[in-house]
């Protein structure tokens, strides 16, 4: 809100501008003008007296500048609250992804209206974030939350497609606090792993997994027993594996050549299976 202090005088002259502006909490003054100024912290004082100068505070001396000051601040404002709600979206590995993403931008264009709204929650879920981001994104509506009843939050073993852009923040997050650690970033198979996987403690469960990687370069699975000898389709792990390697390799050296045959130097492979490989693997040409 926006607080401003006027002389009565002008009160009738600013009645039309003030139905057209909620967000602005008026006070007015007479001879009592320095007593009203303490009461509270006003962001705008109309005073005719230009030598006036109050440190923190917009000063003005007409309503047309009164008019630009409340314009100033209202456009302030809107900037924080963008600000807010883009921080809030980028800063947490809870809100990461398209499908969460969809998910709140659902939420908050049917409820706008709503006076309450009950949002279904699990365990290991960041609540704080949803609170924080729904104050910003729905200021009007209480938003409660359940474990029994509501529209449900997305888990995570619902939303897969966003476990590579949380661990990407996770990470971030980990390789920024800690400098002279490593720095591993996933593969396709190890994201698979993720994936696979139901996370049946949802955000907090992968949070942990991924702290472990990021130190010892393993995703652990929870409840995975290794070292006990599983059943597995190894040809099928083993091709895997290969194109995994072959399409990071190739790539890299698409990278730092000027042609395919360069390409081919670095690879120690000839024109032909690098042509073949390159469309395989939908890489960018030359």
């Amino acid at each position: 809100m926006i607080k401003v202090l006027i002389p009565q005088a002008l009160l009738e002259n600013l009645r039309g501008f003030f139905y057209n502006h909620q967000n602005v909490i008026f006070e007015i003054y007479n001879s009592n003008f320095f007593e009203k100024l303490k009461e509270e912290n006003w962001d705008i004082v109309f005073f005719k007296n230009q030598e006036l100068t109050l440190p923190g505070k917009i000063v003005v001396h007409s309503i047309k500048e009164f008019e630009l000051a409340v314009s100033l601040l209202e456009e302030k404002i809107k900037y924080s609250n963008l600000k807010q709600k883009f921080d809030l979206l980028f800063s947490s590995p809870e809100l990461q992804g398209p499908v969460i993403r969809e998910f709140l931008e659902k939420i908050v264009n049917k409820n706008k209206d709503k006076i309450e709204i009950t949002l279904k929650y699990e365990e290991g879920m960041f609540i704080e974030e949803y609170k924080n981001y729904f104050l910003n994104s729905l200021p009007n509506t209480k938003i409660k939350f359940s474990k029994n009843k509501g529209i449900a939050i997305p888990p995570l073993r619902k939303r897969k497609d966003d476990i590579p852009h949380m661990v990407d923040k996770i990470l971030s997050s980990i390789y920024s606090k800690h400098k002279n650690i490593e720095k591993r970033i996933p593969d396709e198979f190890e994201l698979s792993l993720l994936k696979e996987y139901n996370w049946p403690r949802n955000t907090k469960e992968l949070i942990k997994v991924i702290h472990i990687y990021a130190s010892t370069g393993l995703i652990e699975i929870p409840g995975k027993n290794y070292s006990k000898f599983e059943k597995i389709d190894l040809p099928k792990l083993t091709n895997s594996l290969v194109k995994q390697i072959e399409k990071k390799y190739i790539k890299l050296a698409l990278k730092n050549s000027k042609s395919r045959k360069e390409a081919c130097d670095l690879l120690n492979m000839n024109y032909k299976t690098l042509s073949y490989k390159i469309k395989l693997y939908g890489l960018d040409d030359k």
